[in-house]
């Protein structure tokens, strides 16, 4: 694994010197030969300030700091590209994944983003069993407390009333034992959809299909964790071309809805007339988006089982959200 960073903080010569590897005046005199061309750790290493081996420590601390720190992101942009090595190889530090996600869950200091990772309660957690689990990761002390509070029948809620560290601390063990794979959501019955008196105005018609937005997410969340939220996240931003007055300044929430409200402001800038006709045809787009990462992610069987769930908690006669 490579890693570039633009942080000051991330500078090998500033990690070295905070660690106290390297004293200022070693610092300074390999500054000074790697601005003649000369590569930064290579002259630390033949001026004597750094052995080999502290170098791929220091490397290796260097990496993983820099994606420890984006954890603290709440959005950003990523691209992939294939068979296209890095510009500036350098030394290669072998980094695994879980590590980093071990070690940047525990550094998170905006605790919030975990209530809107786990926003429900009533949600139910269960153990993975030791056949089916996720390589190793060791767990610290606090976390294995948690785990054992999880035995498949407490809800969120009584854990943390159970806990002895705080909603806060328990959500963030509860959500990084489920990232490591030694949790999964306990599958339950799909909720029903309510339908408000106004079923053919703007609350019916957002309500309904929240209801099924919020079935996809929570289906995606059983099977395939935290990521779900970035894939149909994703699924709104791509609409939001198509549709960018509905969609305006639009996001999921932390169960997989739409603010209504935001939406009814978008749908008063819209012509009179067709307003009613948008509102429809964008959310049943959004919900085939949805759908199609659901089948994408799980296949087509998966697919199936939330169409029949939908199905099962439409009320008969009810026209909207038939396109699904």
């Amino acid at each position: 694994m490579h890693g570039a960073s633009t942080r000051e903080s991330d500078r090998l010569s500033d990690l070295l010197l905070r660690r106290g590897t390297i004293t200022r005046d070693q610092c300074d005199q390999a500054m000074r030969r790697a601005a003649a061309g000369e590569k930064l750790g290579k002259a630390l290493v033949d001026r004597g300030g750094l052995t080999p081996r502290a170098l791929m420590e220091a490397r290796l601390h260097q990496v993983q700091q820099m994606a420890v720190s984006l954890f603290e992101w709440e959005d950003g942009d990523f691209v992939f590209l294939e068979s296209e090595a890095p510009q500036d190889e350098g030394v290669e530090v072998d980094l695994p994944i879980a590590t980093v996600l071990v070690e940047g869950l525990r550094s998170v200091r905006n605790l919030a983003l975990f209530r809107k990772r786990i926003p429900f309660d009533w949600w139910i957690f269960e153990a993975i069993s030791e056949g089916e689990r996720s390589p190793a990761v060791a767990l610290e002390p606090q976390e294995i407390y948690v785990l054992r509070l999880v035995d498949g029948e407490r809800a969120v809620g009584d854990v943390i009333r159970l806990s002895e560290f705080g909603e806060p601390e328990t959500l963030r063990t509860l959500f990084l034992l489920s990232t490591v794979g030694r949790l999964k959501m306990k599958a339950r019955p799909a909720p029903e959809v309510t339908v408000a008196p106004s079923a053919n105005g703007f609350a019916g018609i957002v309500q309904r299909y929240n209801g099924m937005f919020g079935m996809v997410y929570q289906y995606l969340m059983k099977e395939v964790g935290p990521i779900s939220e970035h894939l149909l996240a994703r699924s709104l931003r791509e609409l939001e071309a198509t549709y960018p007055v509905l969609f305006h300044r639009t996001t999921l929430g932390g169960d997989g809805t739409v603010d209504a409200r935001l939406l009814q402001e978008n749908v008063r800038s819209l012509a009179d007339e067709p307003g009613r006709a948008a509102l429809i045809q964008g959310l049943n787009e959004l919900l085939y988006a949805e759908l199609y990462v659901l089948r994408k992610t799980l296949g087509p069987q998966h697919e199936g089982r939330i169409l029949r769930a939908f199905r099962e908690a439409r009320p008969p006669g009810d026209a909207a959200g038939s396109a699904a």
